[in-house]
C-alpha cells in the first residue's frame, strides 16, 4: 500500500465569505475553508457529502459554521399564504418546509463530523482543537431579516427560525453536538457570533 503525504491545513485558512447575495457585509474572521472546490472535506476523500462552510476556531475550541438564508424561502411563502389563504394547506406547507430545512442542517453538521475526523490522518499539522473528540457547537449564520418586510412578516419570520432552530437542536444536542445557534449576520461580524 502507497504512503499518503499529509498535507497542510493552513492551505483551508481564507476569510469567511457568507455569499449571501444582496448582503454587503465582510467578516474579518477567518476560518478553515471544508466545503467548495479544494475545501477539506474534498481532501480527506468526502466531496459529495453535505458539509457546513467552515470550520472556525474559537477559544481554542473548534466551531463549525454554516451560512443560509434559510428565511428567503420563508419570505416567498408569506408573500404565497397572503395571496391563497388556506390555513390548513399553509401549516402543512409551513411544516414542510421547517422539516425540511431541519433535515438539510441535521446532515450537514453530521457529514461535517465525519470530515472533521478524518483530519489528522490527512493533515500534518491540525491545531489542537482539531484533535480533540469534544462535542463541537453548530453555529448557523443566518441573513438579516430584510428592512423591507412588514413587522408582522418580520415576526413570522423569526418565530419560524425560532422553531427552526429548536427542531435541529432537539436532533442534534448530545455527545456530538454540545449546543445549536443561529445567529444573525450582522451580529456573528460584529463577534458576538
Amino acid at each position: 500500500m502507497k504512503a499518503q503525504l499529509l498535507q497542510a491545513i493552513a492551505q483551508h485558512i481564507e476569510d469567511m465569505d457568507h455569499e449571501i447575495s444582496g448582503v454587503d457585509l465582510k467578516i474579518e474572521q477567518q476560518g478553515y475553508r471544508v466545503d467548495g472546490r479544494g475545501g477539506i472535506k474534498t481532501v480527506v476523500g468526502l466531496g459529495n457529502r453535505k458539509s457546513v462552510d467552515y470550520f472556525y476556531v474559537e477559544n481554542n475550541r473548534c466551531r463549525f459554521i454554516e451560512f443560509s438564508d434559510l428565511a428567503s424561502g420563508r419570505a416567498d411563502f408569506i408573500k404565497l399564504e397572503k395571496t391563497h389563504g388556506d390555513s390548513e394547506q399553509q401549516n402543512l406547507l409551513n411544516k414542510l418546509i421547517k422539516n425540511a430545512s431541519s433535515n438539510e442542517m441535521v446532515e450537514k453538521f453530521k457529514d461535517s463530523k465525519d470530515v472533521f475526523h478524518k483530519i489528522p490522518h490527512f493533515y500534518e499539522d491540525p491545531p489542537e482543537p482539531f484533535l480533540d473528540d469534544l462535542a463541537k457547537t453548530f453555529i448557523i449564520v443566518h441573513a438579516p431579516i430584510k428592512d423591507d418586510l412588514l413587522e408582522e412578516d418580520k415576526v413570522v419570520i423569526t418565530r419560524f427560525l425560532r422553531r427552526l432552530k429548536a427542531s435541529i437542536s432537539t436532533r442534534l444536542e448530545d455527545e456530538i453536538c454540545d449546543q445549536v445557534r443561529l445567529v444573525l449576520l450582522d451580529r456573528f461580524v460584529a463577534g458576538l457570533g
